[in-house]
């Protein structure tokens, strides 16, 4: 008479039987231990109990190597692994929902988390049968190994001699060599390259103090923070981006150089500078003694020939009327006061043309306020040179707030 096997159910033919049946109980003990050894089963749970059968000769859920437990279970759900007497090895995957509860007899239960996997052990013991967790001591097996632990990320970063975590760890999970990321540590590619993308900040100081960026249309070096920018060198350039053009040069303990299209114009010498080329300014103050070895001065030509004539000091030093007067006029000299300092000066003269009937300035302004000048000779004139140009000449000194004494004087030409 034929027997099973205790924990497999496998059938164990006995001399003389099953003739002409054999066969297929032999088969059936081959599918018995495929599935022992390698079987992975999907067991579908419900409710909150089911049952892991073995049964003997038969092909059955609890001969499975692997159970992969599904379904929709209505909250925990134990399972008892029958018969309490067979021992079993089981590794588990639950993905049911709830948690399973695997238990063979009054003994310890273990429970498999939903979304968790565990290796059990059902001792087989009967009616006191016990199943153990054996994926718990995994990690003293890992820890005396120094790899890892299955248990606890924590501990296998410190087996391995880790004192970083493991988000920390995952900064070097990078896409591209030489390319910052954010939240990622920074590497260089092969040829030792960073490249920061458009808007990606390289930052210094604890706040923030300088920075360094490109944001896609332009480049910036911005500093914020306490201090100065300090760019320092022996020797400096700054250059155009091809490097073939200068704009700046700074020696150390010599000259600084500024540059046109890189054509030298400005640069600084022992005693001042040497400009070379025109110098063209809106206004020249010299602290010191003026050496001019030639002066071009501006001309401005007019051709009224009556009323008050405007002589803007900040415009030009000589003004040419150039047609014949046809009367008397009053001249005021414009922008004086905002532009002097007490103790400062202006000149300057206007060349007034006459005809056969002359004419000549008898009124003067500064500011639009009246002032008596001074005159050359002591008289101031009284008519102007018939045929002639006459130059007056005034020299305006501030002796106070919008106050002035002026010297004047007429000059014919003919």
């Amino acid at each position: 008479m034929a027997t099973y096997t205790t924990n497999g159910g496998i059938k164990k033919i006995a001399t003389g039987d099953e003739s002409g049946t054999w066969g297929t109980s032999t088969n059936t003990n081959f599918d018995i231990l495929d599935r022992i050894t390698n079987g992975v089963g999907s067991i579908t749970l419900s409710g909150t109990t089911h049952t892991l059968t073995t049964t003997d000769g038969t092909l059955s859920d609890g001969m499975f190597k692997v159970l992969v437990l599904g379904g929709s279970p209505s909250g925990t759900n134990t399972i008892t692994v029958a018969p309490n007497d067979a021992q079993k090895l089981y590794f588990v995957k639950n993905g049911s929902g709830q948690s399973a509860v695997f238990s063979q007899g009054t003994g310890s239960n273990v429970t498999v988390p939903n979304g968790e996997s565990r290796i059990i052990y059902c001792d087989g013991g009967g009616a006191g049968a016990a199943v153990t967790d054996m994926s718990s001591d995994f990690g003293a097996l890992a820890a005396s190994n120094n790899l890892s632990d299955l248990a606890s990320a924590t501990t296998a970063l410190t087996n391995l001699g880790l004192t970083a975590t493991a988000a920390e760890i995952n900064y070097n999970d990078i896409t591209t060599l030489g390319v910052v990321q954010a939240s990622k540590t920074v590497t260089a590619d092969a040829s030792g390259d960073v490249r920061f993308d458009d808007n990606d900040v390289l930052s210094f100081g604890t706040g923030g103090d300088m920075t360094m960026f490109h944001s896609g249309s332009d480049s910036f070096i911005r500093d914020v923070g306490t201090g100065d920018l300090k760019v320092q060198a022996t020797s400096f350039w700054l250059q155009n981006a091809a490097g073939n053009k200068n704009a700046i040069r700074a020696v150390d303990g010599g000259e600084v150089i500024l540059y046109h299209n890189s054509s030298s114009k400005i640069a600084t010498t022992s005693t001042g500078i040497d400009v070379t080329g025109t110098a063209v300014t809106d206004g020249v103050t010299v602290d010191g003694t003026l050496d001019i070895e030639e002066v071009y001065e501006y001309v401005n030509t007019f051709t009224s020939t009556t009323g008050t004539f405007t002589f803007d000091t900040t415009a030009q030093g000589v003004s040419y009327l150039t047609a014949n007067q046809t009367a008397n006029r009053t001249i005021n000299f414009t922008n004086v006061n905002a532009n002097l300092a007490v103790g400062q000066s202006v000149t300057g003269s206007i060349l007034s043309t006459q005809g056969t009937t002359a004419y000549y300035f008898n009124a003067y302004q500064v500011d639009g306020s009246t002032v008596t000048p001074k005159w050359s000779g002591g008289s101031a004139p009284t008519g102007g040179n018939a045929s002639s140009i006459d130059v007056y000449t005034f020299t305006i000194i501030k002796t106070a707030d919008a106050t002035f004494t002026v010297l004047a004087s007429q000059t014919q030409f003919a």
